[in-house]
């Protein structure tokens, strides 16, 4: 301690010194593009109480009251979180990872579980070795639930997130080709993911979905009680029906125990309706009631750039997809377009799908053959990974590709070439920025029940 009260408490944690509040503590991490240290004083005028810091900030600097030194502040930062998991002792705990939908996924089960509890969810994109921890510190005590969703980018991660959380609940939603640069192969993805499962607590309850052969065999690796979910007659939670529609929004029917469920979702795609299933499951496995849940999670809609439906002007329709994409979600969504009638063109604007690594020429390939399959009229590559679509592209069948380097010129093109009735879906990482398209594009449009 270099200054302070070492019993002091504080209210709150961030490593942002934007978000601090009075009486909260203020953690100085140092990244890639800048160091927290800097930002210490910020913390200081904002009310922080505590400032952790792994080098003492300069002599006559702004500081909080209290200043702690350690040697690393992230992993100050996590064993904060992991403590703070330790008090909560009233509060049943929900991990969940998995390729793709995990958000959503989160966002359902705790609509479900919170149609009857309190409960406590990750915020936002918290899901990393820093936000999980953040999430944990950030648990009311009168949390009845908390739903805590984890990220990773390499081998291990999951393992140690899971492990400061404890789960009584562990889901991996699904595993697919994503973090190829990292893990070069989907059984080394399988792994990563399947950690959730191999350091769930001998009593926890694993919810395996039994549709993905990958999660069906990673599951062995715990041995305690499980719920199972998917088209397969056996599974505890039995997918009977899925409408694959963008708008409304998917529709699902599913049988748990011999009681009968139909949701009427917000959400598009069939994907969607599987995220919800997974998330009826997990309010199964944690005994709550069914029909309350399914209504709660009818009202979920989802946010920006997570498939977002907006109606312009001339009867346009864009499907905001741009928040992130891998090749398994992309076949998703096109899979949806396809099923989607439209009275103009079908135009996809695809940005680079990010951390394929070796794969990612031929990853992009297929999606040009995907495009031609789901009928899209016009394609728009935007990014230098998303130039290998439009030859496929072109070859398989789609009328018209073109390339931009940029979302700002994609913009651009897109405006001039829009016209009357269109169905626009726009699907990318987001490192290429689609998300600045959309905004231009969409200028004053609204949602539509999403």
């Amino acid at each position: 301690m270099i200054q302070g009260d070492a019993s002091a408490r504080v209210t709150s944690f961030t490593i942002d010194s934007r978000t601090v509040r009075p009486g909260g503590a203020f953690v100085a991490l140092r990244g890639e593009r800048t160091d927290g240290h800097r930002f210490v004083g910020d913390a200081a005028a904002a009310g922080a109480a505590l400032a952790i810091v792994e080098h003492e900030p300069a002599a006559g600097s702004p500081r909080p009251p209290a200043v702690l030194k350690v040697g690393d502040a992230a992993e100050a930062l996590a064993r904060c979180g992991a403590l703070a998991r330790g008090t909560l002792r009233g509060t049943r705990f929900v991990g969940l990872t998995g390729s793709t939908g995990k958000t959503t996924t989160k966002e359902l089960i705790a609509a479900g579980l919170g149609a009857s509890r309190r409960v406590h969810r990750t915020s936002g994109n918290y899901n990393n070795l820093l936000g999980v921890p953040l999430t944990l510190l950030a648990c009311p005590d009168d949390a009845e639930y908390a739903v805590v969703e984890m990220g990773m980018n390499a081998a291990g991660e999951i393992a140690t997130l899971n492990r400061m959380t404890r789960p009584h609940l562990g889901l991996v939603t699904n595993v697919r080709p994503v973090h190829l640069e990292k893990l070069r192969t989907i059984d080394d993805v399988a792994a990563a993911k399947g950690e959730l499962f191999a350091t769930l607590p001998p009593d926890a309850t694993s919810v395996v979905n039994l549709d993905d052969p990958h999660v069906r065999l990673q599951s062995m690796r715990h041995d305690g009680p499980r719920v199972t979910f998917g088209h397969d007659g056996a599974a505890d939670v039995r997918c009977d029906r899925v409408l694959d529609r963008l708008a409304p929004g998917a529709a699902l029917d599913a049988t748990v125990g011999g009681e009968r469920l139909h949701l009427e979702l917000r959400l598009p795609g069939a994907h969607s309706a599987s995220n919800a299933l997974a998330a009826i499951a997990a309010v199964h496995a944690a005994g709550e009631d069914l029909a309350s849940a399914a209504r709660a999670m009818e009202a979920v809609e989802v946010g920006p750039g997570r498939g977002r439906i907006l109606r312009l002007a001339d009867d346009v329709v864009l499907i905001d997809d741009s928040y992130n994409s891998n090749p398994a979600a992309l076949a998703a969504v096109l899979e949806t377009l396809r099923a989607t009638p439209s009275e103009g063109r079908k135009i996809l604007i695809m940005g680079d799908m990010l951390e394929l690594g070796e794969h990612s020429r031929a990853f992009h390939q297929e999606a040009g053959r995907r495009a031609a399959a789901a009928g899209v009229d016009v394609l728009i590559a935007v990014g230098p990974l998303a130039r290998h679509a439009l030859e496929s592209a072109r070859r398989s069948g789609v009328p018209e590709v073109h390339h931009e380097g940029s979302a700002a010129s994609a913009a651009r093109d897109l405006r001039e070439r829009l016209r009357s009735g269109d169905l626009v879906l726009v699907k990318g990482s987001r490192g290429v920025g689609l998300d600045r398209l959309v905004r231009e594009i969409a200028g004053g449009g609204e949602g539509e029940g999403h």
